[in-house]
């Protein structure tokens, strides 16, 4: 499974350039060389091929959560124990995913994430973004985004 998470996450425009880690595992690092958009699109990729192993994608959110919500949430176990809440258990395998972005101002960017899961339901998420930046610094191009919050879903019926 963790190689099968790997040959999905090489989306050759994303990736190309990308900054991989690799212990055990490899996982997707953060950078700079990723926009906002691409950050979801890499956590929501983690989270449905994370059907069979879900620590795996939980493990690849967690390396783009933004420290101050790692401060509230972590340590990796605490934050994946997240995803036995009703809430967040349908972003676990999920079928499909559409991220449309809904405002940027600064170095924050929102985005509504709609996610078909394995019960046939719709769920709508809204991902906030801040900008890692060190202090004092101006919006730039080395700004590394990473995820803030997730909040709770909208829940819908299949279309």
């Amino acid at each position: 499974m963790r190689a099968f998470l790997f040959i999905i996450l090489l989306l050759p425009d994303l990736l190309k350039g990308a900054a991989l880690s690799a212990n055990d595992d490899v996982f997707i690092s953060p950078s700079s060389q990723f926009s906002a958009f691409d950050v979801v699109e890499i956590q929501l990729l983690g989270l449905k091929a994370s059907g069979q192993d879900r620590m795996v994608g939980i493990e690849q959110v967690w390396i783009f959560a933004h420290p101050d919500n790692k401060r509230i949430t972590g340590p990796l176990e605490r934050f994946a124990g997240l995803f036995d809440n009703p809430a967040y258990a349908p972003l676990i395998g999920h079928s499909s995913a559409s991220i449309t972005e809904i405002d940027r101002q600064g170095g924050m960017a929102r985005f509504v994430v709609t996610v078909l899961a394995r019960d046939g339901k719709t769920y709508g998420y809204n991902w906030i973004l801040r900008a890692l930046r060190t202090a004092g610094q101006e919006q730039s191009d080395d700004d590394i985004w990473m995820t803030s919050a997730v909040s709770a879903p909208r829940i819908g019926s299949a279309s």
